[in-house]
């Protein structure tokens, strides 16, 4: 009996947004006489980010300080459209409403500053707050000042909206084709896991992961990296320890008390090496793509992985319990092949599983 080490990695693409059609997302933006900016939104922030997020973006597609811009997102009655904090679409789709609204505050503070200058506004250019003459910086008016303008001078209240929204894809009902690509963008991210499984107890202990992920760009690395470690002890759950299926939505089968369920906690957490790519996405704001729901699929794959190269048997059901492992090594599990399938199990396959043995999922009769 002995503890044998392992490596094993995974590799994961996530879309982003809703696979096809609307998905809109709303944004109203104000320039207030001071030159301060007002966004209204319908993004909720449940703790992603994405209030940060959104008023980066909006500084940066204006032109103005950050502490220039309050987000209000308080209500429904009072905040643009959005479909929802979901699909992982908040930077992605909502970046992209605000974004685009503040192109088209950009475009009235220009021209306003035109008249003001009498200078054309496409020889014009905005930087911390500043409209200057592109190749003579001391030809220049402030943002603040160019709102008081719009104001007192031409009546005018300095606003833009937009909205997010995807094209329509008409869907073959026969065929199951779209005429046109049904996401947005799609990121990519890999985990590698290195892993010690005792042979005698079944317990598997996380040492490191590496993860991988590609974001397109990160508009704010600290919080992309918050997510990929948030997403990492979720996945370590996910891998060893949380078990709600086939029980789940069932309360039969739950603990009677919080304290009673199983996930991991901060001490569990292994080392964590994460490395960002960016890839720009054409459509997203700035580059942008998704990263949050994606930050917690290549764990469990890449644990499973490496007990295969620990011990060389198959745990083929999440969370891989001292149990699982054990009864793996007891029976020595290999897949076999099913012509384009492989089948690791047939006690949790598709048919075992299926009330008509699986006929939609094979497309068979059977």
């Amino acid at each position: 009996m002995a503890k044998h080490r392992g490596r094993g990695f995974a590799t994961i693409e996530y879309p982003t947004g809703m696979n096809q059609n609307g998905d809109p997302s709303q944004a109203w933006i104000k320039l207030k006489p001071d030159g301060r900016v007002d966004v209204f939104s319908g993004t909720v922030d449940i703790g992603q980010g994405s209030k940060t997020v959104h008023t980066q973006i909006v500084a940066d597609a204006l032109g103005v300080p950050y502490d220039w811009v309050t987000m209000d997102n308080t209500n429904t009655d009072s905040s643009a459209v959005c479909t929802g904090t979901f699909a992982s679409r908040g930077t992605f789709i909502g970046g992209n409403a605000v974004r685009l609204a503040a192109e088209r505050v950009r475009e009235r503070i220009l021209d306003i500053a035109s008249r003001e200058l009498e200078i054309d506004a496409a020889d014009l250019e905005i930087n911390d707050g500043e409209v200057t003459a592109k190749g003579s910086p001391q030809k220049k008016i402030n943002v603040a000042d160019v709102a008081g303008a719009a104001t007192y001078n031409y009546g005018e209240l300095i606003s833009g909206s937009s909205t997010a929204l995807k094209p329509f894809a008409d869907v073959n009902d026969e065929t199951g084709q779209v005429e046109i690509e049904p996401h947005s963008a799609i990121s990519y991210a890999a985990c590698v896991a290195d892993i010690e499984v005792d042979d005698e107890t079944g317990e598997v202990v996380v040492l490191k992961m590496v993860q991988v992920y590609d974001v397109g760009r990160a508009i704010n690395p600290t919080l992309v990296e918050g997510q990929i470690e948030g997403g990492a002890i979720m996945g370590l759950g996910l891998g060893l320890l949380e078990n709600s299926y086939p029980e789940y939505p069932s309360v039969d089968n739950r603990g009677g008390e919080f304290g009673a369920y199983l996930g991991p906690s901060l001490q569990d957490l292994p080392e964590l090496d994460n490395v960002i790519l960016e890839n720009p996405s054409v459509d997203g704001p700035f580059g942008a793509k998704a990263i949050g729901e994606m930050a917690n699929n290549a764990q469990p794959p890449a644990i499973a992985n490496a007990i295969h190269d620990a011990i060389g048997v198959w745990v083929t059901e999440m969370p891989a319990t001292p149990e699982r492992v054990l009864a793996a090594i007891q029976e020595q599990r290999e897949p076999r092949r099913e012509g384009k399938r492989v089948i690791f199990d047939d006690k949790i396959s598709v048919r075992a599983f299926s009330s008509n043995d699986g006929a939609g999922f094979f497309n068979t009769d059977g």
